[in-house]
């Protein structure tokens, strides 16, 4: 599911907490995301969108 990129500074900053198994939804989102926005950005944090959590996603190009 493509979500909202989060622009709130406050919540950008927020300490990550550790990712889980039953975190796996969020890698999904975050590739369905990346790939909606790829004109504009090479990578994403969960934080990104809306999830406080220790995930990332990076698109290589070649």
């Amino acid at each position: 599911m493509v979500r909202p990129i989060v622009k709130d500074i406050f919540l950008l900053q927020q300490k990550a907490e550790p990712a889980a198994k039953s975190d796996l939804s969020v890698g999904q989102d975050l590739q369905d995301t990346l790939l909606a926005n790829r004109d504009i950005c090479l990578g994403m944090a969960a934080n990104m969108i809306g999830v406080n959590k220790r995930i990332i996603i990076v698109s290589v190009r070649l």
